[in-house]
């Protein structure tokens, strides 16, 4: 089996830091005299030293095409007019963190033959001690702010697409890993965002505001919750799972023994498992 997601900072409302940033090199220049002094001229000082800052990383991992939205695409001609839509957890600035995520992403897609469009989260928004890393608008603050620009960047994107492949797609799911799982339950349990189901791997919590929404709700997608045992912040997985089957919410869900905070192939897969056991239930 392909290897999960590393371990990264479980994301809640009140995340703990367990690892520090990347730190990225300077990269230090002198230029040198082009030509020599003549004897009596006093010693020639050289210039000081220039730091010249990296550019940042491409935000996309090589193997997939980046939109100008800054959006991954992976898995384009796939056979099935299914569209994965993939939000990635909490990413520190000028560090290549979400490769891994974006190619966990492609997997998923390549095993359930979907076209997987992963967009890029906003910065200055995120949980304390992470404000300005990419991270979702998981208060309802930063969503006032936030929220309505995501939205119509993904449904361009997601048009762009179908028009490349000259036909809609019939099928939208979200996956959302960490920061991304609990963006996406806020998502699912407003009504904010139409899609076939929804995934949550290592994240996902539920609110009495939130609570109050969903009962509202008529349209109501299936939702798989996934979660390891060794996850510090499982309680919140867990939580939700049990407030979604006392709704009466079409909803699956396990927690991984042995698993910390990650995302496993065998999680993505059990929720296609309910997503086509609803679609056939239709």
């Amino acid at each position: 089996m392909p290897a999960p997601l590393p371990t990264q900072p479980p994301q809640g409302r009140r995340p703990r830091l367990g690892l520090a940033p990347q730190c990225l090199l300077l990269a230090l220049s002198v230029t040198a005299p082009l030509t020599a002094a003549p004897p009596d001229a006093p010693p020639a000082t050289a210039p000081p030293a220039e730091e010249s800052t990296p550019p940042a990383p491409r935000w996309c991992v090589d193997s997939q095409e980046q939109l100008e939205s800054q959006s991954c695409v992976a898995n384009v001609d796939a056979e099935e007019d299914t569209l994965i839509l993939f939000l990635h957890g909490v990413i520190a600035p000028d560090t290549t963190w979400q490769w891994t995520q974006q190619r966990a992403a492609a997997r998923a897609g390549q095993r359930h033959h979907a076209v997987v469009l992963s967009p890029r989260g906003r910065r200055g928004h995120g949980p304390r001690g992470m404000e300005d890393w990419w991270t979702w608008p998981t208060s309802a603050k930063a969503q006032s702010l936030l929220e309505q620009e995501l939205l119509a960047e993904w449904r361009r994107d997601l048009q762009q697409l179908e028009q490349r492949r000259e036909r809609p797609f019939q099928r939208v799911y979200v996956l959302g890993f960490s920061n991304g799982a609990y963006y996406a339950t806020s998502l699912a349990l407003r009504g904010a965002f139409a899609a076939d189901g929804y995934g949550l791997f290592a994240g996902g919590a539920a609110g009495a505001w939130l609570e109050r929404s969903a009962k509202r709700l008529q349209r109501r997608p299936p939702i798989y919750v996934g979660w390891g045992s060794q996850d510090r912040a499982r309680r919140d997985p867990s939580g939700l799972l049990r407030l979604l089957r006392a709704l009466g919410w079409p909803a699956a869900g396990q927690e991984r023994k042995q698993v910390g905070h990650t995302m496993t192939d065998s999680m993505v897969d059990a929720a296609f498992t309910l997503f086509h056991a609803r679609q056939r239930e239709r």
